[in-house]
């Protein structure tokens, strides 16, 4: 018996708190880059690195938003975008519970834009529930192991 479709909310990052000394060391390191940048007449470095670091504290204390995750027959479902089974080629669900973060279903796809998909699973979710999942994913899918790319959880790491 199948035991689809399986729905849950998660936020679609992990936030990280930043204080304002976070703030402040992020300006300074910019500031001084730029300085340094015009220094050299290279103007538009440091018009550059202005821009990104204004983009990079717009986000860095944008609060995550709920997303739904769907797993039905036809395929997955993420708020209003969906992909089809068929456009998916494999999965591997990382279970990250023993770290406290969030574990993962990854799946690859034949697109080359997207060629990885990553659903976040709940915090809370137990061995019972991701045994539910990979028991109903593994009759659809083949399963490959697959992992996130340095740069990505560099940056996870470091709290974006």
């Amino acid at each position: 018996m199948s035991k689809l479709p399986m729905v849950w909310e998660e936020y679609n990052y992990l936030y990280y708190a930043k204080d304002k000394n976070w703030k402040w060391s992020v300006v300074i390191i910019a500031l001084t880059i730029t300085l340094i940048s015009f220094m050299f007449s290279n103007i538009t470095f440091g018009v550059l690195i202005l821009v990104a670091t204004a983009v990079l504290l717009l986000h860095a204390f944008k609060e995550p938003s709920v997303i739904r995750f769907e797993i039905n027959t036809s395929g997955i479902r993420v708020n209003q975008e969906s992909w089809s089974f068929s456009d998916l080629r494999s999965f591997w669900i990382e279970d990250n519970r023993e770290h406290h973060i969030h574990s993962r279903i990854l799946f690859t796809t034949d697109k080359m834009v997207d060629s990885l998909l990553i659903l976040l699973l709940p915090l809370d979710t137990n061995h019972e529930q991701i045994h539910a999942i990979h028991e109903e994913l593994v009759k659809i899918l083949p399963e490959e192991r697959v992992s996130e790319s340095i740069f990505h959880k560099l940056l996870e790491y470091l709290g974006f």
